[in-house]
């Protein structure tokens, strides 16, 4: 299609850190947005929505023109090194890469490919790396980025209209609300949204609704991030006072943007519940920021899989001809560590793989219920539930012999052997014929309601079970004698 415009096809936020790479340079200037996969914005941008739409607003790319001209190698490289030393985070690095660029330049590395821009792209890219490897900056061919004529996408005002409606149709990336059993909150999102007035009824909503449960699971594992904005926000929830959460250096800008978790912005009483955040190696950025900081301000447990590890909030900039070169130019740094996760990622309290970390953040909870001041039959409860989850694992199989001395009659219920599997049929319950689960110990699950234990005597036999009902009862069954 030569230097025609044209859409390129890209499915609503599926991840809001993939490269916005062809924007026209009136929409992109001074944004701060995930070029490089990263999502932190600072305030002062009108345009910060464009984190969050990257992919929910179809946008243009262009094909190359087999008539462009060569590229002007020594401008390149003079435009790419003055960049990098006016905005990239670490001006050491940037100097040694100018200097290791400007070195290649003069032996003329790059000669032979002034006609072909994207192995030149390639090229440029190894040669950074080999001085610096930093996966956040990196360089891309993208002639639309800087002719795009002025009026060839939307204005302003209508993509941020476009965004506001996207967000608001997929209730701002909320998904739902829920209480497991327990008692637990159950609060899963995707993406911290730049719309905090959009937002902020939603998940006021959200946390009212399990404002009353004893522990709350945020569950950050598909999460790629987004404004930083909101993540202060959302912390702001779960503090009494005014707590210093992150520091976001500039040094494009030469500022720093300090961010506190502050009640007043919740507008509502804090929520003082246990907070278990889950993860995995998808949560990135901004969803970074909010497990990042709260586990430092001992304000919840991690569980699951180390993060990402994007800590550097990028943006892409034209270095002329078509190259675009997206640049790390801001860090976060944590009041308690005076460091960020940006390499490293978070890590979690508890590790778990992330398939598993929801089962492990209710049994966490669970314990910590245990272990505070509940009656007798709450105790009973909490462990039902807590064998209910080991039953979701996988048990090994016990061998037939042991279930064999199971097998007998105990009040109503008759235990008995088929196919190498042990049921039990429930004379009060109209005969009603159910399959043990085994969980451990000689636990099994019974039904629904109920679990059996075989209880062992000092002779290796089983003369009685207990029934522990889901409400905390606990019932004895003696094991008629046999004929």
């Amino acid at each position: 299609m030569g230097d025609m415009l044209r859409w390129r096809h890209c499915p609503p936020f599926q991840s809001p850190y993939l490269s916005f790479r062809s924007v026209s340079t009136s929409l992109l200037k001074d944004s701060d947005h995930p070029a490089s996969r990263h999502l932190f914005m600072k305030p002062s941008n009108l345009f910060t929505f464009l984190v969050l739409s990257a992919c929910a607003i179809p946008y243009f790319c262009t094909g190359q023109s087999a008539l462009r001209p060569a590229i002007n190698i020594p401008e390149l490289i003079d435009s790419i090194t003055l960049s990098l030393n006016r905005h990239y985070i670490f001006p050491e690095k940037a100097h040694r890469m100018s200097v290791y660029l400007q070195a290649r330049l003069h032996k003329k590395a790059y000669t032979s490919l002034a006609n072909s821009p994207n192995e030149l792209v390639k090229q440029l890219q190894v040669d950074l790396s080999t001085v610096h490897h930093d996966p956040h900056l990196f360089m891309d061919y993208n002639p639309a980025f800087t002719t795009a004529p002025p009026g060839s996408i939307s204005s302003a005002e209508e993509e941020m209209k476009q965004a506001k409606k996207y967000w608001k149709a997929n209730n701002y990336l909320f998904k739902k609300v829920e209480v497991l059993p327990g008692n637990i909150g159950y609060f899963p999102f995707t993406g911290f949204v730049p719309d905090l007035t959009g937002a902020q009824p939603t998940i006021t909503a959200g946390l009212q609704f399990l404002a009353n449960t004893n522990a709350l699971i945020i569950d950050l594992r598909e999460n790629m991030g987004g404004s930083p904005e909101m993540v202060s926000l959302l912390e702001s929830y779960f503090f009494k006072t005014k707590t210093h959460m992150n520091d976001l250096i500039n040094r494009s800008a030469n500022d720093t943007t300090v961010f506190f978790a502050d009640p007043a912005k919740a507008r509502q009483p804090a929520l003082s519940m246990p907070i278990y955040i889950l993860t995995s190696h998808r949560t990135f950025s901004g969803a970074e920021d909010f497990a990042y900081g709260m586990q430092m301000a001992k304000r919840a447990i991690i569980v699951g899989e180390k993060t990402g590890g994007g800590a550097h909030p990028t943006k892409p900039i034209s270095v002329g001809q078509g190259m675009v070169i997206s640049i790390p130019f801001a860090r976060s740094l944590n009041p308690v560590t005076h460091t960020d996760w940006e390499g490293t990622g978070v890590i979690p309290t508890v590790s778990i793989e992330a398939s598993q970390a929801l089962v492990k953040a209710q049994e966490l909870a669970l314990i910590e219920q245990l272990q505070s001041g509940i009656t007798e039959q709450e105790k009973h409860q909490v462990a039902y539930l807590l064998d209910e989850l080991t039953a979701q694992r996988q048990a090994p199989a016990l061998r037939i012999d042991v279930l064999r001395a199971y097998t007998g009659t105990y009040g109503p219920l008759t235990i008995y052997l088929k196919k190498n599997k042990l049921f039990c049929k429930n004379m009060e319950a109209g005969g009603l014929q159910t399959e043990l689960k085994y969980i451990a110990n000689r636990r099994f699950v019974l039904d629904d309601n109920a679990h059996i234990e075989f209880v062992k005597a000092s002779k290796g036999n089983f003369p009685s079970i207990k029934l522990y009902v889901s409400d905390g009862n606990i019932v004895e069954e003696r094991r008629k004698t046999l004929p």
